[in-house]
């Protein structure tokens, strides 16, 4: 196949990165050799874990009569990372063991009660595990997409601890030899990176510095360590102390297993951070790539965590290209090397076809999309997503990215009618305001001369605003606020129309929004 080498559009992975918040080919098969091996067959599963949905103030009651801890888990049907759990720790007979210990609580990302929930207890995406003791108070928190023998580990931790990760915290930071060793484990374990609960952000990176250095084993050290580097909110500086500490780490397939989630979405940044001398990165990118290429053949890890190594590659490679998170997307990017695209052409035939059940699925084609498009394959990502629609459960999911696969092709009509199917199809209702969004803005990049439609449009958002909390539109807002920029920008742009129709708009949300004040101040 003939590929365009195309960079994914602003649009397209402005939407990804919206949707991670809350992540068939026309090449031949794998050959043997080319192939990871088989997994291994599993040992029969138990009879599962025992989810209570929703009913979080009965599970606390319950837990307070029992004297049981709670499990809470934060998911979504369309969620890949939560599907990865799903298909594989949730699944895995050792970790349904452990959960027996705890009143676990499945919360339905979609539904109003897990969104108060969410809010009740500040979680920042799904998806996301919290322990509760059984008055209440919170043990610890993980985002799972750690392994499942680190889950299991703080699973068995938490049921033995009389205080939390914040009381471990502070005796780690104060009397760290008071500490045991599965209770270091589970403060490294922690979501740092993702989850700022536990210390204020500015405080977290000389958090984790000092923790690397109270940490008794090297292994936790260098764990605390590259999660130090890669939380500081400026720009790492190359440091001899990070390479040292990364080829430590890339040297030790425990430690590469342990740290995997730290380091697939980041193998760029870590090499970039480790030193500046274009050989020495060479080198360590090599190193990394070795290690990438052992992950792929695990055949113990998840399927979309094995596909995943495919984009460290793409980043290890752009590196080398002198492309960084910092370089203008609107400019074209250089065509991969013909080794990476094969790499990835090859990787994503093989996670499409060996994901066979719903959750594998659901876990894996999103990233398989990402993956063709970053290669400049448009045609076979669209393809992909086009075959998949009819055989997952959330449809929905996966057309915005079909809208703007359209629109970078320059089809504004089909593209419109996939942003307008997304919003009008059932289902998963958590995520209606995120798609009624994306079809307004793209109603006023792709047909700005419709105001009637626009307005309609707006209006419908509107609705779709005043039926959420007001702390869901709070922690929400930096992905409305530019919809609503684009659309004070376009009534300036057509003065005639404009004026008058923002002045109907803001009325309404007068109206509709009543005492809901985020909802009320979206249109300024």
């Amino acid at each position: 196949m003939a590929l365009s080498f195309r960079s994914p559009s602003p649009a397209l992975l402005a939407l990804s990165a919206v949707l991670a918040t809350l992540t068939a080919c026309d090449k031949p098969t794998p050959s043997a050799v080319n192939a990871p091996p088989a997994a291994a067959a599993r040992p029969a599963v138990p009879s599962g874990i025992h989810w209570q949905e929703g009913k979080l103030d009965e599970a606390l009651a319950e837990a307070k009569k029992t004297g049981k801890p709670l499990l809470l888990y934060w998911g979504a049907v369309w969620c890949p990372p939560c599907n990865r759990l799903k298909s594989t720790t949730f699944k895995d007979p050792a970790f349904i063991a452990q959960a027996q210990q705890f009143i676990a609580v499945h919360l339905d990302g979609d539904l109003e009660e897990a969104q108060a929930a969410g809010e009740r207890f500040a979680v920042k995406g799904y998806p996301t595990i919290i322990m509760l003791r059984p008055d209440g108070t919170e043990i610890t928190r993980l985002i799972g997409d750690t392994t499942t023998a680190q889950l299991i580990d703080s699973l068995h931790t938490a049921t033995q601890l009389s205080g939390g990760t914040q009381q471990l915290l502070q005796l780690a930071l104060k009397q760290p030899a008071s500490l045991k060793q599965d209770e270091w484990s589970l403060l490294a374990n922690y979501a740092w990176l993702y989850d700022n609960h536990l210390v204020d952000a500015k405080e977290a990176p000389r958090v984790l510095a000092a923790l690397a250095k109270a940490a008794p084993q090297p292994a936790l050290q260098r764990q605390f360590q590259l999660q130090a580097v890669l939380i500081a909110k400026q720009k790492p500086v190359a440091d001899p102390a990070t390479y040292a500490l990364l080829q430590a780490v890339l040297a030790d397939p425990a430690e590469v297993r342990d740290n995997l989630h730290v380091l697939l979405p980041n193998a760029a940044t870590l090499v970039a951070a480790s030193t500046a001398d274009p050989g020495k990165r060479a080198t360590l990118s090599q190193t990394f790539e070795q290690v990438l290429t052992r992950s792929y053949a695990d055949p113990t890890l998840p399927i979309s965590d094995r596909l995943r190594t495919a984009s460290a590659t793409i980043d290890l490679a752009r590196l080398a290209q002198g492309q960084t998170d910092e370089t203008n997307e609107k400019k074209p990017k250089p065509p991969l090397p013909a080794a990476v695209v094969e790499t990835v052409h090859q990787r994503v035939q093989w996670a499409v076809t060996a994901a066979k059940t719903a959750e594998e699925r659901q876990s894996t084609i999103a990233s398989a999309m990402h993956l063709l498009v970053e290669v400049g394959d448009n045609d076979a990502a669209e393809k992909l997503l086009t075959a998949e629609l009819g055989r997952t459960k959330t449809p929905s999911y996966y057309m915005p990215y079909l809208g703007h696969l359209a629109e970078d092709r320059g089809d504004s009509k089909t593209a419109l009618s996939w942003f307008k199917k997304a919003y009008e199809t059932p289902g998963s209702e958590g995520m209606i305001v995120y798609r009624g969004m994306t079809y307004l803005d793209a109603l006023i990049r792709l047909k700005p001369d419709d105001g009637t439609a626009i307005e309609a449009l707006t209006t419908q958002v509107i609705g779709d605003l005043a039926r959420q909390t007001d702390g869901y539109l709070s922690d929400n807002r930096q992905h409305f606020e530019p919809v609503a920029e684009a659309l004070k920008a376009w009534g300036k742009q057509h003065p005639a129309q404009g004026k008058a129709m923002l002045a109907r708009l803001h009325q309404k949300a007068q109206t509709v929004c009543g005492n809901k004040t985020e909802c009320v101040a979206w249109l300024g």
